[in-house]
């Protein structure tokens, strides 16, 4: 069985969900977009309860772009018929468990989206690109990529996963026995936070010690003031896109606590956690926080994991030894292997990236009417917005735009951005 498509989506997490739902709005515009999963998932690995966004809810699936859409958040509320309680608890975002299921709804509200159909191959005929799932093949001009990333795990770390060291997310995360072990957890992020606050209170048994290890300094907080904001603005991520790439990947390099700090309430939620523990209940939790250090090994010997990191401040080399190892450590981005026919077309530029035009497509050598969309691909590109949530409605329309070749969405009317490079 075969089709055709003006735009077939790879991946259906946040960002090709926004670019399902504002496609579907188009009428004249054929869309479909394939997922491998039976249902909508985002890291569900890591939606503890008291995990929440780091954005408004109004910056949704597509009201930035279409505030009438009837995928917007604020309908997600009507139809759940919690609308009004919502509104009572004075909330500006929303639990990560909330924002999963709103996505989940909308993905099964939408006509154009895709489950267990996991796209195996993409080439092309010199006219179109061919996509071939399990049961079908399909025909268009335009692809976007949105696989979103995959776990960044130390290659000294690699041979040692299982269930007694994993990734944060991953199934053995959330089927955890930490009770009356010593838990060791690397990288001082958000999701570090996360799985320390929650080992500590005992989410997955009440651990004998915890020792939670950090590159940076100290818990630096996530800067969410009012001018560092305008980075998450269309005018800013447009001017900065002129520039070129040594400037963008200093500005990048400099802007890095205005995506990848740690949200400020949860770290005062983390420090009234430990001053209640230490100062008031004195529990005995042994816990500790060691800050400014790397790790650089991982070795294992019997049931015991030895943890050897550099201390970057006094110069030394220490040790540290668990029976649970926690990886932290973020993620990276990785092209899915059903383009590898096509990969060797795409263009990179002089460390390995994709080259992205302002408009979120990606430069090959492949006929000029073929069009590869990504998302969550362009950090290095588009600037410190490009991995977040905050943007994916305008980037979306951005994309949309291009496909149609003409301005549908007005994706590039917005307010000015006060900083300006």
């Amino acid at each position: 069985m075969t089709h055709n498509y003006d735009l077939i989506g790879i991946g259906i997490g946040p960002f090709n969900l926004s670019l399902a739902a504002l496609s579907a709005g188009v009428k004249g515009l054929s869309t479909r977009f394939f997922e491998q999963k039976k249902q909508f998932e985002w890291h569900s690995e890591l939606v503890f309860r008291d995990a929440c966004m780091q954005t408004t809810f109004l910056k949704d699936l597509v009201t930035p772009v279409d505030p009438t859409s009837q995928y917007s958040f604020l309908n997600y509320l009507v139809q759940k018929k919690r609308f009004y309680a919502f509104l009572n608890t004075n909330r500006k975002t929303i639990t990560r468990a909330e924002f999963e299921d709103y996505c989940r709804w909308t993905s099964g509200e939408l006509p154009n989206t895709q489950f267990s159909s996991g796209v195996r191959e993409i080439t092309h005929d010199g006219k179109h690109f061919r996509v071939r799932t399990d049961n079908a093949e399909s025909f268009t001009p335009s692809l976007c990529i949105g696989t979103g990333l995959v776990q960044h795990i130390p290659e000294f770390a690699r041979d040692h996963i299982g269930p007694n060291c994993f990734h944060a997310k991953s199934n053995d995360c959330r089927n955890a026995d930490l009770k009356d072990k010593r838990v060791v957890i690397v990288g001082g992020g958000q999701t570090g936070a996360e799985i320390f606050l929650n080992a500590l209170r005992g989410k997955w048994g009440e651990a004998k010690s915890i020792r939670w290890i950090s590159r940076r300094l100290n818990l630096e907080a996530l800067d969410e003031s009012t001018f560092v904001n305008d980075y998450f603005t269309p005018d800013y991520v447009n001017r900065f896109a002129t520039l070129n790439q040594i400037q963008k990947d200093q500005i990048v390099a400099q802007q890095k606590l205005s995506s990848d700090g740690i949200t400020p309430t949860y770290l005062e939620e983390i420090y009234r956690e430990l001053y209640l523990r230490t100062q008031v209940d004195a529990e005995s939790t042994d816990f500790e926080i060691v800050t400014g250090r790397e790790m650089v090994k991982l070795d294992k010997h019997g049931d015991e994991f030895n943890i050897t990191v550099r201390n970057d401040v006094r110069g030394e080399v220490e040790h540290y030894y668990g029976e649970v190892t926690i990886l932290a450590t973020g993620f990276k981005n990785r092209m899915p292997q059903c383009l590898e026919p096509i990969l060797p077309l795409i263009e990179r530029d002089a460390k390995d990236r994709p080259i992205l035009e302002p408009s979120f497509k990606m430069k090959w050598s492949g006929p000029a009417h073929l069009n590869i969309y990504a998302v969550n691909f362009g950090r290095h590109s588009h600037g410190i917005a490009e991995p977040q949530i905050s943007l994916m409605a305008w980037r979306s329309a951005t994309i949309l735009n291009d496909v149609l070749k003409r301005d549908h969405f007005s994706a590039k009317d917005s307010s000015p951005a006060f900083i300006r490079h």
